[in-house]
C-alpha cells in the first residue's frame, strides 16, 4: 500500500478545498498513512489554486507534500492555513500533549498566501480585546508543542500578519524559504521562534519581509499576547540552541534578525552564520538586539549569554543595534555598503561581560554615513571585558564615533568630516512612512519622498468591514478643519 494519497482523489472532496484537504488528511491518519499531496491542479474546482477558508488541523506523524500548489486564505476569514491538532486546546498545553513528527514540505514552486486582508489589526485588539481576536488567527503556520517538525522549500507572499510562528517546539528545521511581504500591513515577520523553542535550525531564507525575518523572542507575560495563553506546563520558556544560517533578505524597517527576551525567559546558545541585507527595501537595522523598556521586566546578563554571530552584510540604517545587556558574546566579520547610516550602536541599557567585536568594515558609499560607533551607554551601566578589534572607517563619515569614546584595538580610519568624536547625541527619526503604508490600520498621508510606495507595486484595495481604514491627518490639515 502506498504512504501517501492525493487531495485530489474525489473521494475526499467536500464542500470547500479546506474540508477536502482535512478529508484526506483524516484518511491518511486513520489508514496509518504517512503523507498527503496537494498537488497543483484542484480536481474538484479545475483550478490551479486552493482556497482555504477554515484552518486544517495536523495530527502527529504527517508530512504535507505542496507539489507546485498554491494555497491563499479566502477574503474576510480569520483562519490559519495549517496549525497541530492539539495548539488551542487543553490538552495541548500539557506534557502529554505533545505532538510530534509534522513535516510541511513544498516541491518546485509551492505558495502560501496570504490573500485580501480581513481587516483585523493590532491596535483594533488592544483597543477591544474582547470583540476583535489577536492577530495569531492570521498565521499562516502555527506550531505549539510540537517535536520533530520541519518547513521547508516554500514561498510565502503578503502574509496579514507572521508568516509562521512556534512555540515550545524542539528539534525542528525551518529552512529555504521565500518571502514576498512588503509592508502593506503591519507587523508582518518571516519566522518567529516564541518560547520554549530549543534545538533548532533556521536557513537559507530570501526574499522581504514587512517586518523582521527571523525573530527570536521570549515574552511570557504579556497579558495582551496569544502566548501568555499557551504557557506548557513543565517545559521551560527558554530559547536556547539555535543555529540560523544563511539569512538573505530585507525588512521594512526592521531587523532581518532580532532577538528579545523579557519576564526571566532566556536566550542562550544561538550561532548565526551568515545575515545579508539586499537592500530591497530600507531596513532599520540588520540586526538588533531588544528594545528598551519592552515587558514585564529588564532581562539580565544572565538572561541573554552564548551568543555567536559571524559574517553580517548591512545596508541598513544600522548594521547592529545593542539595546539589552550580554554575556559571553563573539561577533566577527561585519561589513556595511550602501545606503548605511550607522555601523554599530549602542543604546544606554547595554551592559556586557565577555564582549568581543572584531572586524567591522564601514564601506558604505553614502555621503550621508554618519558614523562608525555610536555609544550612548549610561555611565552606570557595567562593561566588563567589553572588546571591539580591527574596525575601518571611511573619510565620507561624519563621525568616527559618537557618543562615549571606546578604545579600539586597530582602529583605521580616513579624516572624517567633522572630527574623530563628539559629545553630541543628536535624535534620528523614526521615519515610519518610509517602510510602511498604514500604521494602526489608518493610512499615512504625510509620508517623506524616499517611501517605498509609488503606487505601482502593490494593491492596497483591500479595505473591509467592520473596520474601513481612515486616513491620519497632516498637522496642517489637522488645523485647517479646525478653523
Amino acid at each position: 500500500m502506498t504512504r501517501e494519497i492525493c487531495a485530489s482523489n474525489p473521494r475526499f472532496w467536500g464542500e470547500n478545498d479546506s474540508e477536502t484537504i482535512q478529508n484526506a488528511i483524516n484518511y491518511a491518519e486513520e489508514m496509518g498513512l504517512g503523507e498527503v499531496v496537494i498537488p497543483r491542479r484542484n480536481e474538484r474546482t479545475g483550478e490551479h489554486i486552493w482556497i482555504i477558508s477554515k484552518t486544517i488541523l495536523l495530527p502527529s506523524d504527517i508530512t504535507i507534500i505542496l507539489d507546485n500548489c498554491h494555497l491563499r486564505l479566502a477574503d474576510d476569514v480569520r483562519e490559519n492555513i495549517f496549525r497541530n491538532r492539539e495548539a488551542w486546546t487543553e490538552k495541548g498545553n500539557t506534557l502529554e500533549g505533545e505532538q510530534h513528527d509534522i513535516r510541511i514540505m513544498g516541491i518546485g514552486h509551492a505558495v502560501m498566501d496570504g490573500g485580501k486582508p480581513n481587516g483585523l489589526c493590532e491596535q483594533l485588539h488592544r483597543d477591544h480585546p474582547n470583540e476583535y481576536p489577536h492577530m495569531s488567527v492570521n498565521l499562516l503556520i502555527f506550531l505549539h508543542n510540537v517535536r520533530n517538525f520541519e518547513v521547508k522549500n516554500i514561498q510565502f507572499i503578503e502574509t496579514r500578519w507572521w508568516a509562521m510562528a512556534f512555540m515550545f517546539c524542539r528539534w525542528g528545521y525551518i529552512g529555504n524559504l521565500d518571502f514576498r511581504m512588503y509592508g502593506n500591513l503591519e507587523n508582518q515577520d518571516g519566522v518567529d521562534l516564541r518560547i520554549g523553542c530549543e534545538y533548532i535550525t533556521v536557513e537559507n531564507i530570501t526574499g522581504c519581509t514587512g517586518d523582521d525575518t527571523v525573530a527570536l523572542t521570549c515574552l511570557p507575560y504579556l497579558t495582551d499576547h496569544f502566548q501568555s495563553k499557551l504557557m506548557v506546563e513543565g517545559k521551560t520558556m527558554d530559547i536556547h540552541d539555535v543555529t540560523i544560517r544563511n539569512i538573505i533578505s530585507s525588512a521594512h524597517g526592521c531587523g532581518l534578525l532580532r532577538f528579545l527576551c523579557k519576564g526571566g525567559a532566556r536566550i542562550y546558545n544561538v550561532t548565526v552564520d551568515g545575515v545579508k541585507d539586499t537592500c530591497e527595501s530600507i531596513s532599520g537595522m540588520t540586526i538588533l538586539f531588544g528594545v528598551a523598556g519592552y515587558g514585564s521586566r529588564p532581562h539580565s546578563m544572565d538572561d541573554f549569554f552564548n551568543i555567536t554571530i559571524r559574517n553580517v552584510t548591512s545596508c541598513a540604517k544600522h548594521a547592529i543595534f545593542f539595546n539589552e545587556p550580554m554575556k559571553n558574546v563573539l561577533i566577527e566579520n561585519v561589513t556595511t555598503y550602501g545606503p548605511n547610516e550607522i555601523g554599530l550602536r549602542f543604546s544606554e541599557n547595554f551592559e556586557c561581560e565577555n564582549f568581543v567585536l572584531r572586524n567591522l568594515n564601514v564601506a558604505s558609499n553614502e555621503e550621508d554615513l554618519d558614523c562608525g560607533i555610536w555609544m550612548d551607554v549610561n555611565d552606570e551601566r557595567r562593561l566588563e571585558d567589553f572588546h571591539i578589534e580591527r574596525v575601518r572607517i571611511p573619510s565620507q563619515a561624519n563621525y568616527v564615533m559618537r557618543g562615549t569614546k571606546l578604545d579600539v584595538e586597530d582602529l583605521l580610519y580616513a579624516e572624517p568630516k567633522q572630527g574623530f568624536f563628539t559629545e553630541e547625541k543628536a535624535v534620528l527619526s523614526k521615519a515610519y512612512g518610509r517602510y510602511h503604508k498604514y500604521s494602526n490600520g489608518k493610512e499615512i498621508l504625510n509620508r517623506p519622498k524616499d517611501n517605498r510606495f509609488d503606487g505601482t507595486l502593490r494593491d492596497f484595495r483591500y479595505l473591509v468591514k467592520p473596520y474601513p481604514i481612515q486616513a491620519i491627518e497632516t498637522k496642517q490639515e489637522k488645523k485647517e478643519g479646525q478653523c
